[in-house]
């Protein structure tokens, strides 16, 4: 397992400052994000590794990869807001030489090979189907992909890991809080079910 001390700093970062509802803009749990990187370290070793952030937003799990011992860590969102605020997250724990930031939107990224895309891409609550891109373009550019999902979408990822040529592994599951952050929110803290899957690209 990653060093709990990961968790620690990366709940020290800033976030989002207008979040936008749209992107479901939510901030990771800095102990969720240490689970990810665990599972990724399983998966493919993170030391020396070059990770892929789709949907990245302020930068947890790209700087929480670097922190971890990955080697690079390339952040992509289509949010320039959320991107200037990973950068200042990156320069302040020292870490913004072995990160790249990547504004697109995530269906026109061209980045070349990783060896894992490790992210928390929108539930497509808002927009629905709005998380299949992460995916897909995840297992594009990297052989594995960790990534936290909506709990009872297992099947519907399975099925789409078919179709890819990949498989689809549950590994985990979590409850993800979703503080008061937008106007529809009545609760001061929401728990919404969450799984994390891996998806390994056929050989």
């Amino acid at each position: 397992m990653i060093d709990k001390r990961v968790a620690m700093v990366l709940d020290r970062l800033r976030g989002f400052e207008r979040p936008k509802l749209r992107l479901e803009q939510y901030e990771t749990p800095g102990e969720l994000v240490r689970v990810l990187l665990s599972i990724a370290d399983a998966e493919v070793g993170l030391e020396g590794a070059r990770v892929l952030d789709l949907g990245a937003g302020t930068g947890k799990i790209g700087i929480g990869a670097v922190l971890a011992g990955a080697s690079r860590a390339t952040l992509v969102d289509v949010d320039g807001d959320a991107l200037r605020v990973a950068r200042e997250n990156a320069e302040r724990v020292g870490v913004l030489d072995r990160v790249e930031l990547v504004r697109c939107d995530v269906r026109e990224f061209r980045g070349g090979r990783f060896d894992v895309t490790i992210m928390n891409p929108p539930f497509g609550v808002q927009r629905r189907g709005a998380d299949r891109p992460f995916v897909r373009v995840g297992l594009e550019h990297a052989p594995v992909v960790v990534s936290l999902h909506r709990a009872g979408t297992e099947d519907f990822w399975r099925e789409r890991a078919r179709e890819w040529g990949a498989e689809c592994e549950v590994v985990g599951r979590a409850r993800f809080p979703v503080p008061a952050m937008y106007r529809h929110h009545r609760r001061r803290i929401k728990h919404v079910g969450a799984v994390v899957l891996v998806f390994r690209r056929g050989r």
